[in-house]
Order: C-alpha cells, then sequence, then structure tokens
C-alpha cells in the first residue's frame, strides 16, 4: 500500500480521549493516531467527508485542552481482520492557519509522544486495537512509574 499522507502518521499506545465538537453535538472518541497534520480518532460518530468540527485532545496533565479546528477527511466502519481489529472513527485533517495554532498542534503532538514513550496511560496492550498474541489482559489501572534504566556501559 503506498503511503500518500506528507508526515508519518505515529500510532498512539496512550489513552488518550477526545472530544468531537460537530454543529451543536459532542462524540467522545480514543486516540488511535497523529502527526503535526492531523489524526485518527475512533468513535461511533459518522460524519460526512469535509466536515468542519473541533477537536479537543485530553492530553494527561493538560488542564484544559484548546480546541483545534478540523476539516473530516474520511469516516470509516470498523474493519475486523485475522489478526486484528481497526476500530471505526473519523481521519481528521487539522486546520492551522496561524504561527500559534501550528505551535500548539507541535506541542499536543510532543506530548502525546513523550507520554507513549514514558508508557503513561496503558492500562494494557488491547487499549487501543485488537489484541496481539502476546498480549497479557490485566486489571491493574494503575500508572506505571518511570522506567528505570539500567547504566550505559562505557
Amino acid at each position: 500500500m503506498i503511503e500518500r499522507r506528507r508526515e508519518l502518521r505515529i500510532r498512539t499506545q496512550t489513552n488518550i480521549r477526545v472530544r468531537i465538537l460537530h454543529e451543536g453535538e459532542e462524540a467522545e472518541g480514543t486516540l488511535v493516531d497523529l502527526n503535526n497534520a492531523g489524526a485518527f480518532v475512533a468513535t461511533m460518530l459518522e460524519l460526512p467527508r469535509g466536515s468542519h468540527i473541533d477537536v479537543e485532545i485530553h492530553v494527561p496533565g493538560v488542564d484544559q485542552p484548546e480546541p483545534l479546528l478540523g476539516i473530516v477527511a474520511r469516516s470509516t466502519p470498523e474493519v475486523r481482520g485475522l489478526t486484528r481489529v481497526i476500530p471505526a472513527g473519523l481521519g481528521i485533517a487539522f486546520i492551522a492557519e496561524t504561527v500559534s495554532e501550528r505551535n500548539l498542534i507541535q506541542q499536543m503532538v510532543t506530548t502525546t509522544l513523550a507520554l507513549d514513550l514514558l508508557g503513561y496511560g496503558i492500562s494494557r496492550p488491547t487499549d487501543t486495537l485488537a489484541a496481539r498474541p502476546d498480549s497479557v489482559d490485566s486489571d491493574d489501572k494503575t500508572e506505571p512509574a518511570i522506567p528505570n534504566f539500567p547504566p550505559r556501559a562505557s
């Protein structure tokens, strides 16, 4: 499959809540992947391509998220494969018209990816997509501690 995106999307493993606002209605979803140009949000909300929306990405540690302007690039149903399930959701292209809006998006992307690297918000591997063969089911909802890395060899 040929990648048509200008920027590579990074799949997030952190459980990040997203609120989508469209014409006075709101829906909840979970962030699946993102980059500086857009995101895919797992949600049951169905909107036509080209719909203008406000997106609030609730990154852990940020008290009040700034709404981002977006446009629906695609709306997809759930796809069940042999080894994984791709959730129903919306592909969203961010609309950043000013430098401050672009900086806000960059900050949100950087923070989200840093949380992923630290393992923040992951309660089990099945939180974002379908179970992997090596997944272990756990009811532990505590946040992991910052990893204790061994000293570097000199």
